[in-house]
């Protein structure tokens, strides 16, 4: 994580920014629904809870593709050893391929899965061992968003399955949270293929446009706000957001722990959560 710079918001001056724009529109526009979309790994959960990760003090956090491999959900894995053998394909195709088809990759190695399976093992996992690892920062500005009438919802390279699982930890609907989706049957077994956008880089973006453009009970949804952590992934979403024409108002778009190229910088805010393992 990158030392703040001196242009970092504080997080309560990013929610009062937020809600003062979201009240504004809802003012100038009665029925107005504001939402705020906010990628997950490294921006409200502090590791990767797909791949795992490492932290001094705490050893490595497992994770969700090795707990659901270790469960038996894999059909190109086995149980016992799978996981590493995974994770060396992985690393490979990261290598050769590129990010956004290694993350596919990470998702299509449950097909053949029950989805309902996966997700209850990820909401298991969110609400316990995985639990202290959300940002305390980012949690607490969701809160008060969605306290404040924005609508968080969530747009992941994750896995959906994996991504819908956090819903009771943020305390909205599952259908907030959107990852990479597989197509399944009527039986909710997981095929290989990929249901569109894939929500990974432009993807992202084309998946805000889908959820703003949803038929909404009254009035129309508007995008006050985004929250990214990295540019390869979440730059096309934050631009979208940025770029987003308010009846009233401007959005905010912010990386989280992470400074925006220099060709951004008057656009991209930075905002920072200090990690559970320095604070």
């Amino acid at each position: 994580m990158l030392p703040p710079s001196p242009v970092a918001m504080p997080p309560s001056q990013v929610g009062g920014e937020i809600l003062k724009c979201a009240g504004a529109l809802r003012a100038a526009c009665p029925g107005a629904e504001a939402v705020a979309f906010w990628d997950f790994d490294g921006t409200l959960f502090e590791g990767d809870c797909s791949e795992g990760f490492s932290r001094a003090g705490h050893g490595r956090i497992a994770g969700l593709v090795e707990c659901a491999i270790a469960e038996g959900w894999s059909q190109a894995y086995p149980a016992a050893g799978g996981f590493a053998r995974c994770w060396d394909a992985y690393q490979t195709t990261m290598r050769e391929t590129g990010t956004a088809a290694a993350y596919l990759q990470l998702v299509r190695v449950f097909a053949g899965a029950p989805e309902g399976a996966l997700r209850e093992l990820a909401e298991r996992e969110f609400a316990s061992r995985l639990r202290p690892w959300f940002f305390a920062g980012a949690l607490a500005l969701w809160a008060e968003l969605e306290a404040g009438g924005v609508n968080c919802m969530v747009i992941s390279a994750s896995a959906d399955f994996f991504i819908k699982g956090a819903a009771g930890v943020l305390g909205v609907p599952a259908d907030r949270l959107h990852g990479v989706r597989l197509a399944a049957g009527a039986d909710g077994i997981l095929t290989h293929v990929p249901v569109e956008p894939v929500t990974i880089g432009t993807g992202k973006a084309a998946l805000l446009q889908d959820l703003l453009s949803a038929p909404v009970q009254c009035g129309k949804r508007y995008a006050v706000a985004a929250f990214g952590n990295d540019f390869f992934t979440d730059g096309p979403m934050l631009e979208a957001a940025a770029s987003s024409i308010l009846p009233v108002g401007a959005p905010v778009a912010a990386l989280v722990n992470a400074r925006p190229p220099a060709s951004l910088a008057g656009r991209l805010r930075e905002l920072v959560f200090p990690p559970r393992s320095l604070s």
